[in-house]
Order: C-alpha cells, then sequence, then structure tokens
C-alpha cells in the first residue's frame, strides 16, 4: 500500500505523464513492482494510461471531492469569503482563498475572485506552495507546537523563519507573503483558529499590488482577522 501511494504522489506532482521506467527511477522501485502497481491503480481508475505513459485517474477526483465537500471548515468560510468579495475587494484585481496545511504544503481548497481579476492570477483548487513561503501558510505556522513546526520545515527553516512567526503571532494571526510563494503575487492571510485554538485553515486575499493593505494593522488585515475569528468559534 504504501509504495503504491509513492506512485500516485509521484504523478500528482509532476504535470507530464511518465513512464514506468521513469516512475521506477523516480520512486526507487523495482520495474516489476511499478507495473505490478500501476495494473492495480488501473482497475481501480487511479491512473490513467496513454500510449505507455501514466497520469493520475478520475477516481482521485472522486476521493478528493468527498473530502473537499465535508470540509466544515470551508462551508463555515464560504459566506465570509462571498462577503470579502462583494464589500472588501469587489473593484480589485484580487482573490480570496481558503488554504490548509497538507504535509509541508499550503493546499488551496476554495477561492472567489472579482471580475478584474485576471484568470490566469486566479489559484486552481488543490493549488499547493510550499508552506513557508505563503501569507496562508505562515499564519498556520506560527501556531504549530515547536516540534510539529520542526517535523513540517525543518529545524534550519524554522530558525530562519522564527521572526516571522513571531510577527504572524503579534498581529493577532495574519501573515503576509510579498511574492516568495509565486513571483509578483502578494498575498495576506488570517489564521483560522479553533475554539481549541489548534489552526485549521487560513483565509486570504491575493492579487498584484495589494498596497498598504499589506500590512498588519491595514484595514484589509483586520476584516480578514475578524472572518477568521467567527469562523474558528465555529470549529470545536
Amino acid at each position: 500500500m504504501t509504495r503504491a501511494f509513492e506512485v500516485l504522489y509521484l504523478l500528482r506532482d509532476t504535470s507530464l505523464p511518465l513512464s514506468v521506467q521513469e516512475i521506477a527511477r523516480e520512486t526507487g522501485l523495482d520495474r516489476t513492482v511499478v507495473h505490478r502497481l500501476l495494473r492495480s491503480l488501473l482497475q481501480q481508475s487511479m491512473v490513467i494510461e496513454e500510449r505507455g505513459l501514466f497520469r493520475i485517474g478520475p477516481a482521485s477526483v472522486l476521493l478528493a471531492n468527498r473530502y473537499h465537500d465535508d470540509l466544515l471548515v470551508r462551508r463555515l468560510a464560504l459566506p465570509y469569503m462571498v462577503e470579502l468579495q462583494a464589500n472588501d475587494i469587489a473593484d480589485k484585481p484580487w482573490t480570496a482563498n481558503l488554504s490548509i496545511v497538507v504535509d509541508d504544503v499550503s493546499a488551496v481548497i476554495e477561492r472567489i475572485w472579482t471580475p478584474r481579476t485576471p484568470l490566469d492570477l486566479v489559484l486552481s483548487l488543490g493549488d499547493t506552495f510550499p508552506v513557508h513561503s505563503t501569507a496562508t501558510g505562515r499564519s498556520m505556522l506560527a501556531y504549530y507546537e515547536p516540534d510539529k513546526l520542526v517535523e513540517t520545515i525543518g529545524a534550519e527553516r524554522s530558525a530562519e523563519l522564527a521572526p516571522v512567526l513571531e510577527s504572524v503571532r503579534a498581529a493577532g494571526g495574519v501573515g503576509l507573503s510579498k511574492g516568495e510563494a509565486v513571483p509578483g503575487v502578494e498575498a495576506i492571510a488570517a489564521v483560522i483558529l479553533s475554539r481549541r485554538q489548534t489552526p485549521i485553515a487560513a483565509i486570504s486575499v491575493s492579487g498584484i499590488d495589494l498596497g498598504d493593505q499589506m500590512d498588519h494593522v491595514s484595514p484589509l488585515a483586520s476584516t480578514l482577522r475578524r472572518a477568521a475569528s467567527a469562523i474558528g468559534q465555529m470549529i470545536p
């Protein structure tokens, strides 16, 4: 089972279909083992084959959609994201996003954009970025226990990021990113903490040239912080 996930994770993280030889080389698995795993995954539609090349299959979408639809934080956050889009960023080329941490990446699970937002700047559901580089990731990492933080991003990066995470906590959970995740794109985010003070997700606004909103005490930061707090109070 573990080896099958190695193959799936590899195919998930590549934009091009891969051959058996390429999968074996990247995973370190024997080609015979890769052949056997792919046959099983093909039967379950977890992968598909095109002229001897393999990529993620449609069954993976069904699993992801079920998890996505069942996420409590997504259902709770949507009304706040709609209000944010309508009242706070309506005339701006920006996007409101909701993200969670999965291992060492920040993953987009919902987004709402304005009519002025260039489509190439609209993040896709499931888009992932190194968690330490995003405003959403930083806002959540700031509330990790020290051991979990090191486990997630490593001891060296934890030490480098310590002043940034301290500033997030001092600002009540607001994180900033100035092109570290996506070159040229700025973002401001607020962590969603459960009633137990566990970081669950983060709500953010991203776009080009957020201007004076890129500050821990800006009006947009305050709006995101209030929305995140309200959402978190509804999560046990």
